[in-house]
């Protein structure tokens, strides 16, 4: 009896499991049809919508999209090409201004290899097919020269321009004093040359070591500046000069005044004559500023070559404080603040 019934349910169980296996091979059967007629993957993700009360993939997605794009645009770097025209001075501060910018927006610096400034100083920024690749650049222009203008520098970093024109300021780029002075280091044959132009004068005038004496130069603009007076600058008068020179002869007990000048017959006669001078006239204005920059002060007059001069020369710098004619051009835009450094003195 007992056997019978062991019997019984194990013909029961097996009749249930062949049941259970032909209704997952149906089921299985149902998904394969649904899967291939692309109704599955709907109904599983409107299932899955109703289930949960927050979509995080799509946020997620989201979010990693907007990162990627704006690593991306962080990755484009913009491009300066400085229109370098005019005198040394001049072409200096369109170098000093580009050079800032760059560095402050971290974008491409491009300088001609074959520009003037590259010849006269050891400028690492330069590339040889660079006018070509400026050409289609947007420009920025400074049309007030001796002023600074912030909202000149209110460019893209990723913007490719051309910058150019006066941009006669300090306060474009003195947050980068060191590395501008750097790249304006001259070249060997320069410095050589103006070494040897400063030993043959301490020799005439018999003094032994260069640290026993305080060089001054002196850069006199006259030239075009005599007759032009429409623009506006004063020429240096004697009694600026001398009051000037006086000013170090006070100062200093040893020194000696190194003159370079584009009038240099008015300069011999009116530069004052109680104090030691020498007088430089090497042929090469790069030759002339390496010379007068290797001094310890200087005395500037008008114009930016001695502007340059007295910057790489560092220590006591001397500018004409009415350096404009009342009621001229020049006079309504040079902002003194701007042009001269707070430290230099006026007189």
């Amino acid at each position: 009896m007992c056997e019978q019934k062991l019997r019984f349910n194990l013909y029961l169980l097996a009749k249930e499991v062949k049941a259970l296996v032909k209704c997952g091979l149906i089921l299985i059967l149902v998904c394969f049809i649904l899967k291939s007629a692309g109704i599955i993957s709907s109904v599983f993700l409107r299932r899955k919508s109703t289930t949960e009360t927050f979509s995080p993939v799509p946020l997620y997605i989201k979010s990693t999209i907007t990162r990627h794009s704006y690593s991306l645009n962080e990755k484009m770097k913009g491009s300066i090409c400085p229109i370098l025209q005019g005198g040394l001075g001049n072409r200096l501060f369109q170098f000093a201004t580009a050079f800032s910018a760059a560095k402050s927006k971290n974008m491409n610096l491009i300088i001609p290899s074959d520009a003037e400034i590259s010849e006269v100083f050891e400028i690492s920024e330069t590339f040889n097919e660079s006018r070509e690749l400026c050409k289609g650049f947007r420009k920025v222009l400074d049309r007030a020269s001796p002023t600074y203008h912030k909202n000149l520098m209110n460019f893209s970093s990723t913007d490719n321009i051309q910058l150019g024109y006066g941009l006669q300021s300090w306060k474009y780029f003195y947050m980068y004093d060191k590395q501008l002075k750097k790249q304006l280091t001259f070249r060997k044959h320069i410095q050589n040359k103006a070494k040897q132009t400063i030993d043959k004068i301490l020799q005439r005038w018999k003094i032994k070591s260069r640290k026993s004496v305080n060089l001054v130069g002196i850069h006199i603009r006259r030239g075009d500046k005599v007759t032009s007076y429409d623009d506006g600058y004063k020429i240096a008068s004697p009694e600026y000069l001398n009051r000037s020179v006086n000013y170090y002869a006070k100062k200093y007990e040893a020194v000696l005044f190194l003159v370079i000048s584009d009038g240099m017959s008015w300069s011999i006669e009116n530069v004052p004559s109680h104090v030691p001078v020498a007088y430089i006239s090497l042929g090469q204005r790069e030759l002339d500023m390496a010379t007068l920059v290797a001094c310890d002060h200087t005395i500037m007059t008008i114009g930016t070559f001695g502007w340059w001069i007295s910057y790489l020369t560092g220590g006591d710098v001397i500018y004409m404080k009415d350096a404009a004619v009342k009621g001229s051009r020049f006079e309504k835009v040079l902002n003194v603040e701007d042009h001269f450094f707070p430290h230099w003195i006026g007189l």
